[in-house]
């Protein structure tokens, strides 16, 4: 008993044996308040890390998780064009920062005009995210507005996203705002996207601030800055938890 209360986990013992019981000074000095907060907020935590990271296939090997998070729109003017190439009126960088936001996957997604743009026998090679947080379509009167990235493998060895709008009872639906450059392999990664064209003499523009972002990249340590962040987050939780204990003891 006397080695157990001299060790930093144990609690204070009462005299009938009860106590704080075996907790980390740094969670035992707190107040309840601050307990509440704590693992609230680790609860909440766990389920948005979860909601963001969860695979879109039950492998080992996945490709892309069920968020994809699109940011860098609201720099250029985008010209949109509908599903049969036809030039649409410009969008407004102020207009397109709306483009940016949180895409959840979307397996059972439909919309009566999607197969103007991939035929229903070729769905199979195409996947689908809905927006879903801090982003919306342009459109926001029309009926049925769905705004959604498309990664589509038309051929072996040819990937690409798009960026689409859909609306009911609109002629020009789909509207694509955007797409990336081939890639030989399925990726979000390093994905470089360009503005869409009708084709012909009228080349796409690189949009050089636009990237994908998933949770999957926060454990990456790929970077300085990653490096250096988790380290700091570490050595911040050390000194927490060993200041608690210098002022129990």
């Amino acid at each position: 008993p006397a080695r157990l209360a001299a060790t930093p986990w144990a609690g204070e013992r009462g005299a009938g044996g009860g106590g704080r019981g075996c907790r980390p000074g740094c969670v035992a000095g707190m107040n309840g308040g601050m307990k509440a907060i704590l693992f609230t907020t680790c609860i909440i935590g766990g389920l948005v890390l979860m909601w963001l990271i969860v695979p879109t296939e039950q492998t080992l090997n996945a490709t892309f998780p069920n968020v994809m998070i699109v940011s860098g729109f609201g720099s250029q003017v985008l010209e949109p064009i509908s599903f049969d190439n036809t030039t649409l009126d410009a969008v407004s960088a102020g207009q397109a920062s709306s483009l940016n936001g949180f895409y959840q996957y979307d397996p059972l997604f439909y919309h009566k005009t999607f197969d103007r743009f991939i035929p229903w026998e070729n769905r199979y090679k195409a996947m689908m995210w809905s927006c879903t947080l801090l982003c919306g379509p342009l459109n926001r009167t029309a009926e049925n507005v769905k705004l959604t990235l498309v990664h589509y493998n038309p051929e072996p060895k040819k990937n690409l996203w798009y960026l689409v709008e859909l609306r009911d009872d609109d002629v020009n639906s789909p509207i694509l705002y955007a797409r990336t450059k081939f890639r030989k392999t399925p990726t979000y990664r390093g994905t470089s996207w360009l503005t869409v064209t009708p084709g012909g003499e009228i080349k796409p523009k690189d949009l050089k601030e636009v990237y994908l972002a998933t949770g999957w990249d926060a454990f990456r340590f790929d970077t300085p800055l990653k490096l250096g962040v988790f380290g700091a987050l570490a050595l911040v939780v050390v000194l927490s938890c060993w200041r608690s204990r210098e002022k129990e003891d």
